[in-house]
C-alpha cells in the first residue's frame, strides 16, 4: 500500500499538524514502523518551531521508542543522547497503532513516565487515538 509513503512524503513537502497527523497514523495502520519513528521525530521538529515544547518532547518519546522497535538501535542512541529526558523515560507499553491489529481494542494509547530523585514515577504525558479513530475499526485477522 503506497498510502502511507504518500502521506509521510506529503507531510514533508507541506508541513502541518493535519499532514504530520494522517502520515503517522497511515504509517502506524500499514504497520512501516520505520516510517512512523521518521515522522514523528520531523513532527517533534515542527512542533517544537511552533512552541509545542510538551507534544514535541512527547513525539520525539514516540520516535524512539518506535526506532528502538524497528531495531535501529544506533538511531534512538542518538535522539537519546540529543533529548537528555530521554534517558530517564520507560515504557509501559506499546503505542504503535500497528501492535493492536487483530486485537479487540478500538483504542490505543500508553503512558511514558520518568523517575525522579525520589524514585518515583511521574506522569508525563498519555497519548490517545480515540479522536483519530472513533470512526474507523479494526479488521480481526483470520485465525488458522
Amino acid at each position: 500500500n503506497a498510502r502511507p509513503v504518500y502521506l509521510f512524503l506529503k507531510s514533508m513537502k507541506s508541513p502541518s499538524r493535519d499532514a504530520f497527523l494522517k502520515a503517522i497514523e497511515a504509517c502506524a495502520e500499514g504497520g512501516f514502523v520505520n516510517l512512523e519513528a521518521m515522522i514523528n521525530e520531523r513532527y517533534a521538529a515542527f512542533l517544537r518551531e511552533e512552541k509545542d515544547e510538551a507534544a514535541s518532547n512527547q513525539c520525539i518519546a514516540d520516535s524512539y521508542f518506535l526506532y528502538q522497535d524497528w531495531g535501529a538501535h544506533a538511531k534512538a542512541l542518538q535522539l537519546s543522547n540529543e533529548h537528555e529526558f530521554l534517558k530517564k523515560l520507560k515504557r509501559k507499553n506499546a503505542r504503535s497503532f500497528a501492535n493492536t491489529i487483530g486485537s479487540n481494542r478500538k483504542t490505543v494509547s500508553s503512558t511514558v513516565s520518568t523517575t525522579s530523585d525520589d524514585a518515583t514515577p511521574k506522569k508525563l504525558m498519555t497519548f490517545s487515538f480515540n479522536s483519530t479513530l472513533k470512526q474507523r475499526r479494526l479488521i480481526p485477522v483470520k485465525k488458522k
